[in-house]
Parts: structure tokens; C-alpha cells; sequence
């Protein structure tokens, strides 16, 4: 086995599954209860709406979730229901404090009917409501960035089966620069950063630890007098955390919804929250440039 071969069993060991989603300006009748990207939500009649420091949050996304089974290659997402994706637009908080708890919020429906469109709040401002878009879905494959796969300790373990081959060593010094040359080629050639499931498109830096930071309490005198501990007790808490939904940026002739400068957010869940449908505690972070 050559080292073009070792690499791409390491490509194949890390990656997952995603479903890309690609959006189109609708100018039809408004939809109901199909997925989509802003307009009104189908919701219940008697639903509240949710507010974030006396602001209402602005309608994402609702995902229909039998259209997303067949692409849902690892079934981790109900098979039936939909999801629905807020988000406050005024403040666009970056999820860096646990006292932004509250600015997004993620509800899951197993069964909508009898549901129809809701009006939005007479108090949202008409900036921050995201007119409708169609969308299609396509079933990708994702890979980690650079920072998250240096993290990833399955590569130490397969380049450790690797060391007593000639020309190893060379091959080690340049093997996370020939990643990085990788992942900048695949990142150019997506299509759309609007996605369910698989590795986020950092922007900035890893978020899985972020996610345990700002959402955990932990005992601050411990955490000095232990460090070490603390470090290893994040670290492993992080493999939790998965990326429920990824949203670029939204455009049409005459409206741009942009996330800071060029940025995303990220919707993030932990694993068995997601297995048991539970989406209470989803932590969203804002990426930008």
C-alpha cells in the first residue's frame, strides 16, 4: 500500500454522511406542509410564538423529515414529523454565553395535522422575516476540517500501522498540510453550505467543545484546582455533540439574509437527545469571517 492509498483509507475512515440542501426563490403558491426555507410556518393554530429578550424569533426552516429519510443514510433523524429552525435576527447572537440561551430554538412535531400557516407577530419587524424558498436535497459525503481532524484519534491509530514503511517520516511531516490542500479543494467544490447532518463548515474553529463550555455549569474551583481534568472531561463530553443543521446564506434579486460577514450558523444537538427526539437544549453558534 502507497501513501496516496493511506490517505484515502483515512478519508474513508473519518468521513459521514450529509444532506446537502440547495434552495430556489418561490414564486408559487405559498407552501404548506412541505420543507422549506422561511415564510410562514405550519404550525399549530393555538401556537406561541418564541421571544428572545422581548424579541420574537424569525422562521428559518421547517424540514419535512419523510423527505430527507431516504438521504438520511445513518437514520438518525426521525423518519416522520417535521423540524422547525428559529433564530433572532435583531440581536444575531453567537452562541458564545450561556446567556444566549433562548435566541434559537428547534421544535419537532411527530404528527401536524389539522395544522396550518401562522401568522408572524405584529411586533417583528418586516426585515426580519425571511420570505419563502424552495428547497432540494441531495445525499453528500462530508469531511472534517482541518482542526477537527487533527482531533480525530482514529488517524494516529492508522498512521501508527503505517511508521515502518520507507518514506513514513516524510510522509507524517506533510501529511496534515496535504489534508489541509484536500479539504480547500473539497470545500470549493460544494455546491451550497445549507446542510443536515454531517461535519460542520467551520469558519473559524471547532465547535463541539464550545458546545460543552457554554452549556454546562461546572464547579469553577474544581475546574482551577484540576485543569488537566477538566480538559479531558470536555474533550470526551464533546464527542456528544453532532451538528443538527448548517445555514448559509439565503439571496434573491431583491433580499440577502448573511450571518455576520459571509458567516453560518449551526445548529448543534447531542446524540441522544437526537435519538430521542428530544430538542429542548439544541446549542446554536454563529460563524462569520
Amino acid at each position: 500500500m502507497d501513501f496516496k492509498e493511506i490517505m484515502l483509507e483515512m478519508l474513508n475512515n473519518v468521513k459521514k454522511n450529509e444532506i446537502t440542501i440547495f434552495t430556489e426563490s418561490n414564486e408559487d403558491n405559498e407552501i404548506l406542509n412541505k420543507s422549506k426555507i422561511g415564510g410562514k410556518p405550519y404550525l399549530p393554530k393555538d401556537f406561541v410564538w418564541p421571544y428572545y429578550q422581548e424579541l420574537p424569533l424569525s422562521f428559518l426552516a421547517q424540514i419535512n423529515l419523510e423527505e430527507v429519510k431516504s438521504l438520511d443514510k445513518d437514520n438518525l433523524l426521525p423518519d416522520k414529523g417535521m423540524l422547525y429552525f428559529f433564530y433572532e435576527l435583531e440581536t444575531e447572537e453567537w452562541g458564545f454565553k450561556p446567556e444566549n440561551k433562548g435566541c434559537s430554538k428547534v421544535l419537532y412535531f411527530e404528527d401536524t395535522t389539522n395544522f396550518s400557516l401562522i401568522d408572524f407577530p405584529e411586533d417583528m419587524e418586516d426585515y426580519n422575516i425571511v420570505p419563502e424558498f424552495k428547497v432540494n436535497f441531495k445525499s453528500n459525503i462530508s469531511y472534517p476540517s482541518y482542526e477537527n481532524f487533527e482531533k480525530l484519534n482514529e488517524n494516529d491509530v492508522l498512521l501508527e500501522k503505517y511508521k515502518t514503511l520507507e518514506g513514513y517520516d516524510e510522509f507524517h511531516d506533510d501529511f496534515f498540510d496535504n489534508y489541509c490542500d484536500f479539504y480547500e479543494e473539497y470545500m470549493d467544490g460544494l455546491e451550497s453550505h445549507t446542510k443536515l447532518l454531517g461535519y460542520p463548515d467551520v469558519v473559524q474553529n471547532s465547535m463541539e467543545e464550545e458546545c460543552v463550555e457554554v452549556t454546562r455549569d461546572f464547579d469553577m474551583e474544581a475546574i482551577k484546582a484540576s485543569p488537566k481534568k477538566y480538559k479531558e472531561e470536555i474533550k470526551k463530553a464533546a464527542e456528544n455533540w453532532i451538528l443538527l443543521f448548517q445555514m448559509d446564506t439565503v439571496e434573491t434579486d431583491d433580499y440577502e439574509l448573511m450571518f455576520g460577514d459571509s458567516g453560518h450558523i449551526y445548529f448543534w444537538i447531542k446524540k441522544e437527545d437526537l435519538k430521542n427526539k428530544s430538542f429542548d437544549n439544541v446549542w446554536l453558534i454563529l460563524q462569520s469571517c
